[in-house]
């Protein structure tokens, strides 16, 4: 895989190794906690590595749209 873009939570401003949630999965999937945000995060924005991780999505109004929600 080519390198992935620095990510960042832009709610609570973490990383996705810094996350218990996303490290458990990614260790489940055998992929990096990077990896697995690139594969399996709704909110990302692929342009800037900007998404929400859950509690920050729920703090936000759980945001949606027609064609989803990526974030800003």
């Amino acid at each position: 895989m080519s390198k992935l873009p620095e990510f960042m939570f832009i709610g609570c401003g973490k990383t996705p190794d810094e996350l218990s949630a996303y490290i458990s999965s990614a260790e489940a999937e055998g992929i990096t906690p990077d990896e697995y945000v690139w594969k399996e995060e709704g909110t990302l924005n692929p342009d800037n590595g900007h998404f929400l991780c859950d509690s920050c999505y729920i703090r936000a109004g759980m945001p949606s749209g027609s064609d989803g929600w990526i974030a800003p």
